[in-house]
C-alpha cells in the first residue's frame, strides 16, 4: 500500500479512536454528576462497549507499529482500565443499579484511563491538533456545552416543565450553538435565557476559531509542500549543472560520441522533470 495513503488510513481510524473516546467520557461524566433518565444508562453501557472494543484495536494496531514491543503493556497499563466496560458489566450483566457508588467510582476512573488512552492511540491526530491549534476552538466548545448544558439545567429544572433532566439541557444548548433551534426546548428565567444568549454568541467565536486554525494548518501544509518541490528542483539543477560540466570535459578529451548522445538524453529528462517541478511551484 502507497505510504501516503496508508498514513491518511490510519489517521482517518485515529481520529474515529478520539471521536468515541471524547463522547464516552462525555457520557460517563455526565452519568456521574447529573440526572439522566433511566434508559440512558443503558443506552451509555453500550455506547461504552464499542469504545472498549475500538480501544482494544486502537492499542493492537499501535502495538503492532511500535519498535519496542517488549513492555508495552507496562508502558501503557492505563489501556488494561481503559478496555474494560464497566457499566455494561455491572448494568447490563450483573443488573446492578444504576445509582451504585461503585458503578460511579469506576466510571470516574475510566474517564481518566480514557484521556490518558486519547494520547497514546490518537498520536497523529495529536501532533496535528498541535500543529494547527485546533485544541483550542475544540477547548473552548468543550467548555461552553459543559458550563452552558449545566447552568441551564440548575436555572430550569424544577421551573421549567420541558427541562425535567440533564438531557433536556443538553439538548437545548446543543441545539443553540448548532444554530438549529426546534424550539422544543425554550427558557422561561431571565437567567436561563442569559444562558442561550451566551451559548449563540460562542458559537460564533467556535465557528472563527476552527476556521481560522483550519485555514492556517491548510497554509502551512502547502507552503511545506512548496518548499519541498523548490529544494527538490534546486537539487536537480545542481545535478544537471554537474553533468554539463562533465559533459563539457568529455568534449573537450574528444570521447566517443555515443557516450556524449547517451549523456545528453539524461540531461534533456532531467530539464524535463525540473520543469514539470517548475510549473507544480507555479501553480
Amino acid at each position: 500500500m502507497d505510504t501516503k495513503l496508508h498514513h491518511k488510513l490510519e489517521l482517518v481510524m485515529e481520529i474515529i479512536f478520539l471521536i468515541f473516546i471524547f463522547l464516552d467520557s462525555f457520557l460517563l461524566f455526565t452519568s456521574v454528576f447529573l440526572p439522566l433518565k433511566p434508559g440512558t444508562y443503558t443506552n451509555i453501557a453500550y455506547f461504552d462497549l464499542i469504545t472498549s472494543a475500538l480501544l482494544v484495536f486502537g492499542y493492537w494496531i499501535q502495538r503492532r507499529r511500535n519498535e519496542s514491543k517488549a513492555g508495552y503493556f507496562q508502558r501503557n497499563w492505563n489501556g488494561i482500565i481503559a478496555v474494560i466496560p464497566f457499566y455494561f458489566i455491572g448494568i447490563v450483566i450483573l443488573g446492578l443499579s444504576d445509582a451504585s457508588i461503585i458503578l460511579k467510582i469506576l466510571a470516574l476512573i475510566k474517564i481518566v484511563t480514557l484521556i490518558m488512552a486519547a494520547g497514546q492511540v490518537g498520536k497523529a491526530v495529536d501532533r496535528f491538533v498541535s500543529k494547527s491549534r485546533l485544541v483550542y476552538g475544540f477547548a473552548f466548545f468543550v467548555v461552553v456545552l459543559l458550563v452552558c448544558s449545566i447552568g441551564f439545567f440548575l436555572l430550569e429544572s424544577g421551573v421549567n416543565p420541558e427541562v425535567t433532566t440533564y438531557e433536556d439541557s443538553l439538548w437545548y444548548v446543543i441545539q443553540t450553538i448548532t444554530t438549529v433551534g426546534y424550539g422544543d426546548v425554550v427558557p422561561i428565567t431571565q437567567w436561563g435565557r442569559l444562558i442561550g444568549v451566551i451559548a449563540m454568541v460562542s458559537a460564533i467565536g467556535i465557528s472563527s476559531l476552527l476556521t481560522a486554525a483550519t485555514t492556517s494548518s491548510l497554509m502551512d501544509k502547502l507552503r511545506d509542500d512548496r518548499e519541498k518541490l523548490a529544494k527538490t528542483s534546486v537539487n536537480y539543477a545542481k545535478k544537471l549543472d554537474k553533468r554539463v560540466q562533465d559533459l563539457e570535459s568529455k568534449m573537450a578529451k574528444e570521447e566517443n560520441v555515443k557516450g556524449l548522445e547517451a549523456d545528453l538524453s539524461e540531461i534533456k529528462s532531467e530539464i524535463n522533470e525540473i520543469k514539470d517541478l517548475l510549473n507544480k511551484i507555479n501553480k
